[in-house]
């Protein structure tokens, strides 16, 4: 089981973790290849978490480790170098001030558009409404020293794009480059190998995926909430998603759902459908 968080409270964390603990062996990134290659008794999960806000490093990673359990922060790297805010949280505030979505940012549009004409919309709506989002840690990003610092404690640093776009809404060239800067952007900063990728959203082609992989990463991922097992190809690695205040009944129910191999078409809001079930994965293991 491969899971994904974005910014969980101490609370949500430990409860994730005290659900997860009683099936699964936690895992470092490291071992996740050869952990899939071979049959063990007891099933493994490793933990990621998305975007590279500041409480993953302030909240998030210090209970880890005082828990002592690995994880995966993948960080969307421009983000991490100027703070401007990511697009989706200037959605959520622009929406939560007018109690609506404007003209041409309704939410079965919003993620269908290439991220300049989507920045764009925003900064026009914003700008006529007077919307500005007020600093917090579910805002912020952590810095690269932050970064640095849990490369250094043992966590993996990936990378989730320059500027978290859906990269299926980009042309290919753009969503190449999203890939492969991000991926080198990490590399830079670390000063050593960047192995992993997540897709912003989920949203992923075979051909960006092999991308990933061809840049330098042993690892990329999507949000298809499934299992993963060895009939999985490294460049599309499934990942559930749990979120805030889920309880534990729920974490559970996600965890079985997920083993049945079925995944609801639309999981995004994006109009990407996947009707993929998890034994047909063996079948394009090397498609």
């Amino acid at each position: 089981m491969i899971i994904n968080e974005h910014t969980p409270s101490r609370t949500d964390l430990r409860l994730h973790i005290e659900v997860l603990g009683r099936h699964f062996d936690f895992i470092h990134h490291d071992e996740l290849l050869s952990r899939l290659a071979r049959v063990c008794r007891r099933p493994f999960c490793l933990l990621t978490f998305d975007d590279g806000k500041l409480s993953n490093a302030t909240e998030a990673a210090p209970e880890l480790e005082r828990l002592g359990v690995p994880a995966v922060f993948f960080v969307v790297t421009r983000y991490l170098r100027d703070g401007t805010p990511l697009w989706f949280d200037r959605y959520k505030a622009l929406r939560q001030t007018l109690g609506r979505a404007p003209a041409g940012l309704e939410p079965d549009i919003v993620k269908a558009l290439p991220h300049a004409l989507l920045e764009e919309r925003l900064d026009r709506a914003c700008a006529h409404y007077g919307v500005a989002l007020e600093p917090h840690a579910d805002l912020q990003p952590m810095t690269w020293e932050q970064a640095r610092g849990l490369s250094r404690k043992g966590f993996t640093i990936g990378a989730h794009t320059l500027r978290h776009p859906i990269l299926t809404c980009e042309s290919e060239p753009e969503a190449l480059n999203q890939i492969a800067e991000s991926i080198a952007d990490v590399r830079a900063e670390l000063g050593a190998p960047c192995t992993t990728f997540a897709f912003p959203n989920g949203n992923y082609t075979a051909r960006l995926a092999q991308h990933a992989l061809a840049c330098g990463v042993a690892t990329s991922h999507t949000t298809e909430p499934l299992w993963v097992n060895a009939g999985f190809p490294p460049w599309r690695l499934p990942r559930v998603q749990l979120h805030p205040r889920q309880g534990g009944n729920r974490v559970a129910l996600k965890l079985a759902v997920a083993a049945t191999g079925r995944v609801l078409e639309d999981p995004n809001g994006t109009g990407w459908v996947y009707r993929r079930i998890q034994r047909l994965a063996h079948r394009s293991a090397h498609a």
